[in-house]
């Protein structure tokens, strides 16, 4: 859009655009007021992080270390954001808010140092600001205290528990492994070394026992077979016979067995082993006595070798029934033995898993301890101090550079000046109404002779410019010319266009006759004030002449008005060839023939009477939007062959006529109706920055006293600038 264009949409929508305008600086005046966010303060807290205790969801944690810097933040964070802080803080402060509301108006962030936190709170005041982000810090501070008290005697009690109850597990399972111990003695000794080292054991004990018995059979086959080489003096057939000897080979055998038993349990130095061993060599004696007197009994000569050898042969005999008694021990322990082997296991495994119970809880308490130990000193260090501490308070808020009523008020008039052009540019590309004679030429292909704009008086050079116009056309034959005027709906103007023109042609001198065949609602009589008893109706149908009823108007003016209605249908005859001698009579008597028609796109009258013309004049109103009627107008002309002269629109807005703009600007014809306009605007304009400058200072001042509202004589100061400006600007 060319630069001239857009000046002609700002200049013709002014009165849009400033209201636009004003209505922008009333509501940034309305909003101009101190509201939350206007002032910010900001308090700061630090999170200590050489402490033991981690906030309240790591208290009571072990073995995963202390949290990182990040996230002891973003648990001081949830803490700070948390619904009871909030809760808190607007009970301490009486607010009049909500968690939710109190939250939004709080923001945490880092700083640089990574163990601080920064806490702003949004205010309508500086004041507020200041009160509310202290009240934050302070509220976080001392609920992440309490809370870490309760947490750490709750975990401290929690750990005590644990302990007692582990400790009292403990002394049941060291109970409970001594009880077993002492009811399974004997197994468990059998199973010390592993029940199968203990078969094995018992089983070489057979072996060598088994090895020593043929040793010393050889012995005392040997020792034999040497008394044999010596005179026999006796006869030793009753030695293994003797009954005492017998006796005592069978104690020796049971002796050798306990002494076998006790020695798969205990040690050569236990007493019952002692006491044993000391019993068997009593009855080794004992025998060997009893074999001393049955051969010294039997004895007839002293052989001093074969007594030696016959000492030795009881002794090898001695010892045969010795390892004889052993063999059989160790067999009746070898089998005891295998018979108790799957018992002993299962008992060692019953033992082993009790003595793992017992290590267990053991390190269990042991943990126990350590943790109670932990939670006592926490317990103290949070007596005295908190994991949040408040490491400076806001002593001053920040006013917000968008939040000022000079701002506001500004970006008020900046941004309805902006709407109103944005909206006057719209309504402008919307409205496809013919605002210039151009749009017209481009609407139906033909010359828009004339642009007339609204206004009255008539604008007389309009008219003038028209008939040059039509002046200038070729005639279609002799005579004068006839030209019908119509429009595609009513109230276009065309009746005030051909009472005009008519005028226009008479003050030139020459002789203008106009007829009025808008039947449908005549006009051309109260125009020129003439009679209407008979007229153009009466003619056709025969009941009078065309000279009876051609009335003067004025110096070479003729008007021929419709006629009073009448029953019948005067539109029907335009067409008929009375309508033809009629136009030819008037050719004879007038320079022009202006004939006023019933809107084309509404009555056919203007079809009828379009061929007995020299041409046709299409009437467009300039405020009404094209529909396409009109174009159907100009087709309907085409097809009857009928030379459409061209256009004329009516009713365009003054500003938009170039030959009325500049006649004006030269005459100055309305210089008091623009003026006052003008005045007033700039009154109201300036009224409203004026009034909004007075209720941000008092705003201001009795925000930064009170914490917020705007002064109650803010509605006087107003009316008093208003009462002013009205009387600097002349509306009063």
């Amino acid at each position: 859009m060319e630069f001239w264009k857009m000046y002609r949409v700002i200049r013709q929508r002014r009165k849009l655009i400033a209201a636009v305008a004003l209505a922008a600086l009333v509501a940034a005046l309305i909003a101009g007021h101190s509201k939350v966010g206007d002032y910010s303060a900001s308090a700061t807290l630090q999170i200590p992080t050489d402490q033991q205790f981690y906030f309240v969801s790591s208290v009571g944690s072990t073995g995963a270390g202390a949290p990182s810097i990040d996230a002891l933040g973003n648990l001081a964070v949830d803490l700070i954001r948390s619904r009871d802080v909030a809760e808190r803080v607007i009970q301490g402060l009486h607010l009049d808010l909500r968690p939710a509301e109190l939250q939004d108006r709080i923001s945490i962030e880092r700083t640089a140092a990574a163990n601080q936190l920064q806490v702003t709170a949004k205010g309508a005041s500086a004041y507020a600001a200041v009160v509310l982000a202290n009240g934050v810090a302070d509220t976080a501070a001392a609920y992440d205290q309490e809370v870490q008290r309760r947490e750490a005697t709750l975990g401290r009690e929690f750990i005590e528990k644990q302990a007692s109850d582990t400790e009292a597990q403990l002394r049941d399972a060291e109970d409970a492994l001594l009880t077993f111990q002492q009811k399974n003695g004997v197994m468990l000794a059998i199973g010390a070394g592993g029940p199968g080292a203990q078969v094995g054991s018992l089983q070489a004990q057979a072996q060598q026992a088994d090895f020593d018995l043929q040793e010393a059979r050889s012995r005392f086959s040997s020792i034999t077979t040497l008394m044999r080489g010596q005179q026999p003096t006796r006869t030793d057939q009753y030695i293994f016979q003797n009954p005492v000897a017998q006796q005592l080979q069978g104690q020796l055998v049971q002796l050798q067995v306990q002494l076998t038993s006790q020695l798969a349990v205990h040690t050569e130095s236990y007493p019952a082993v002692q006491s044993l061993e000391t019993m068997i060599k009593t009855i080794q004696d004992r025998l060997n006595t009893e074999v001393s007197k049955i051969v010294s009994t039997e004895q007839v000569v002293h052989n001093p070798v074969y007594d030696a050898l016959a000492q030795q042969r009881i002794i090898a005999a001695t010892s045969i029934l010795a390892l004889e008694a052993k063999r059989q021990a160790m067999a009746q322990a070898l089998a005891a033995s295998t018979q108790i082997l799957p018992a002993a296991a299962q008992t060692q495994m019953d033992l082993a898993r009790l003595g793992r119970s017992t290590d267990i809880l053991r390190q269990e308490l042991t943990d126990l301890q350590g943790r109670l130990a932990q939670a006592r000193l926490r317990e103290q260090e949070v007596q005295s101090l908190g994991s949040l501490t408040v490491l400076d308070h806001a002593r001053s808020a920040v006013q917000s550079p968008f939040a000022g009523l000079k701002f506001k008020l500004t970006l008020g008039l900046i941004l309805g000046l902006l709407g109103g052009l944005g909206l006057a540019f719209f309504l402008e590309y919307l409205d496809n109404s013919l605002k210039t004679p151009e749009a017209a030429e481009r609407l139906l292909g033909v010359p828009a002779l004339v642009a007339i704009p609204r206004h009255n008086p008539p604008f007389d050079e309009a008219y003038r410019m028209l008939r040059i116009n039509l002046t200038a056309h070729d005639r279609n034959g002799g005579g004068a010319d006839v030209v019908m005027l119509t429009a595609p709906r009513p109230r276009s103007g065309t009746s005030t266009v051909v009472a005009n023109l008519a005028r226009a042609f008479a003050q030139a001198g020459r002789r203008a006759v106009v007829v009025d065949a808008a039947f449908a609602q005549p006009a051309q009589h109260g125009l020129f004030d003439v009679p209407n008893e008979r007229g153009l109706a009466q003619v056709l149908a025969g009941e009078t002449s065309i000279e009876e009823v051609l009335v003067s108007a004025g110096h070479d003016l003729w008007v021929v008005p419709a006629g009073p209605e009448t029953s019948g249908q005067p539109g029907m005859l335009l067409g008929s060839p009375a309508m033809g001698d009629i136009l030819s009579t008037l050719r004879r008597r007038a320079d022009i023939v202006l004939i006023d028609t019933s809107p084309a796109g509404a009555f056919a009258d203007a079809y009828d009477l379009a061929p007995n013309t020299s041409g046709v004049l299409i009437v467009l109103d300039a405020s009404q939007a094209p529909r396409g009627v009109e174009e159907q107008i100009k087709l309907q002309f085409d097809r009857l062959r009928v030379n459409v002269l061209g256009t004329v629109v009516t009713k365009l807005a003054p500003n938009l006529v170039d030959s009325y703009y500049y006649q004006e600007r030269f005459y100055r014809q309305l210089p008091s109706r623009r003026l006052p306009v003008v005045r007033s605007s700039a009154a109201v304009v300036a009224l409203v920055v004026v009034a909004g400058l007075a209720a941000g200072v008092t705003a201001g001042v009795r925000s930064d006293e009170r914490g917020g509202s705007v002064a109650p004589g803010f509605r006087g100061t107003v009316a008093a600038a208003v009462h002013a400006l009205e009387q600097q600007a002349g509306l009063k």
